[in-house]
């Protein structure tokens, strides 16, 4: 019962976490339609560009203090001790926020030349605008990076939930004054996204005057950079993963494919809200865990949990992405017509982002020992193997190539860690459960894919609701599950 317990733990804060993380991203589906059927293919392009390159201009404005921060925090139980490492670490930000995004406004026309092809600077497009837009926005999301991490250490997930509730409606509302009302153009894509940044940070304020002092620790600020350096080069990896894509695309196929390629990415991402709300939750939930003594057996049973949560997902999603995406709305589509293509994407990106789940439940070992030196080894591996795939396939299959490449490119990172975690810190997980649902899941996603099912929608239907059903028959589920399961339904009912 204790090992349910923990789970349930983790899972409760994992779905609040989660509806947080989907308010927030939440931004890319509500103004789907409207972009999607308000810009063309090549405009959109720009967006999903430009907004890559920010993602990986995020970490380098908060160099690894996230990782740092979390451990020191947390692991602290004085108020004094841990408002000195809140202001140390806040502190530090502003001050390289403000010198790092003046040298983006400064440089914004030099920058353009740089950064984009001839192709995209034909365009009737401001983009030393839009550079100096990111700008603002970089600065102020890096200045409530902080007061975030401490409503997720203390693990306070309603008014974390709050804020980016207040978040969504500023930018959304935003978009549609400047995309409908004013008729901005893109350039009105990043003003709303400045304005809602700068917003949310004194809407916050103060939550951040209850912590900030002025006290600045060197020694301290040492320490957590020692710890949150390594993580640097892991976390940048990552997100050149996730965006570099797009940049890719743009220069060997077009800025139209980069488009495209970009709506499927948001279709995608209905799967990384998921993993995206488990990384939330995972982090502070492992690190109290492992004081308990059945540590690992509640690991083991997390890490096939999440896995069987993920392939629900992903047999949902990919049989029913069609309907999706052609949703109809008053007046046009969930996703304009000149996008339905991005589709064939989406099932390789959900793979992709599944085994960025199980990269993360390969974690403890390294947490444990402070062996954060393998990460920047291994998350650069997958970086490297996500670039050499993007350069090779991209010119023969196009954005096809650019799923894949984010596939290889988990892959390697998923296996490479499995490997060390194996050695610091081993986990028997119920890789025969697992094997399992692999399978399971590849029968129904292909049958979901075959032509006659997704010519009529209760095929369709049918093909989902079986997934749990040959899940029971091929005994994936346990007995005490089961009965767990049971005691639940009877207690709703009641």
């Amino acid at each position: 019962m204790a090992i349910f317990s923990s789970i349930k733990n983790l899972f409760k804060h994992s779905a609040v976490y989660g509806v947080g993380h989907i308010l927030t991203r939440s931004i890319n589906f509500l103004l789907m339609p409207l972009f999607t059927n308000l810009f063309p293919r090549d405009e959109y392009g720009v967006v999903g560009i430009m907004f890559a390159y920010i993602a990986i201009l995020t970490i380098v404005y908060t160099y690894g203090l996230d990782a740092a921060f979390f451990r020191f925090y947390i692991l602290k139980e004085e108020l004094s001790d841990r408002r000195d490492i809140f202001s140390t670490s806040f502190i530090t930000i502003l001050l390289t926020s403000i010198c790092f995004s003046a040298l983006l406004f400064i440089s914004s026309d030099t920058i353009v030349t740089w950064v984009f092809s001839e192709e995209v600077r034909s365009l009737s497009i401001d983009l030393a605008l839009l550079v100096k837009f990111a700008a603002g926005i970089l600065m102020f999301d890096a200045l409530t990076f902080l007061p975030f991490l401490i409503l997720r250490a203390e693990q306070r997930s309603i008014p974390f939930v709050v804020f980016k509730f207040i978040n969504v409606l500023i930018n959304v509302g935003c978009n549609v004054l400047f995309l409908i009302v004013l008729d901005f153009g893109i350039e009105g894509v990043f003003l709303a996204n400045l304005i809602a940044s700068t917003l949310t940070f004194f809407i916050m304020s103060p939550l951040l005057a209850r912590y900030l002092q002025s006290t600045f620790s060197l020694s301290l600020l040492r320490e957590l950079f020692a710890f949150g350096i390594p993580y640097l080069p892991s976390t940048l990896a990552v997100v050149i993963m996730d965006t570099i894509d797009r940049p890719f695309l743009e220069r060997l196929a077009s800025v139209e494919e980069a488009g495209l390629y970009n709506a499927g990415v948001k279709l995608g991402m209905f799967m990384a809200l998921f993993v995206t709300a488990f990384r939330f939750a995972w982090h502070p939930f492992f690190l109290s865990t492992l004081k308990q003594k059945d540590a690992k057996a509640v690991f083991a049973k997390v890490f096939t949990y999440v896995l069987l949560a993920c392939a629900g997902v992903f047999i949902v999603l990919s049989v029913f992405i069609e309907d999706i995406v052609r949703f109809p709305l008053p007046g046009f589509t969930l996703v304009g017509k000149e996008f339905w293509a991005c589709t064939t994407v989406v099932p390789v990106l959900m793979l992709a982002y599944i085994l960025y789940a199980a990269y993360l439940n390969f974690l403890i070992g390294v947490y444990l020992h402070k062996k954060t030196k393998y990460l920047p080894f291994i998350t650069v591996s997958g970086m490297v193997g996500n670039l050499i795939t993007n350069a090779l396939l991209i010119p023969v299959i196009g954005m096809m190539g650019a799923a894949w490449a984010r596939f290889v490119a988990y892959f390697i990172m998923a296996v490479s860690l499995y490997v060390v975690n194996k050695k610091l810190y081993p986990v028997d997980y119920e890789w025969k459960r697992i094997i399992k649902l692999c399978l399971i899941t590849a029968m129904v996603f292909f049958v979901g894919m075959a032509e006659f099912i997704q010519s009529v929608f209760m095929f369709k239907l049918f093909v989902v609701l079986s997934f749990p059903v040959l899940l029971y028959i091929m005994r994936f589920f346990e007995s005490n599950e089961i009965n767990r399961l049971k005691m639940l339904w009877v207690s709703r009912k009641k």
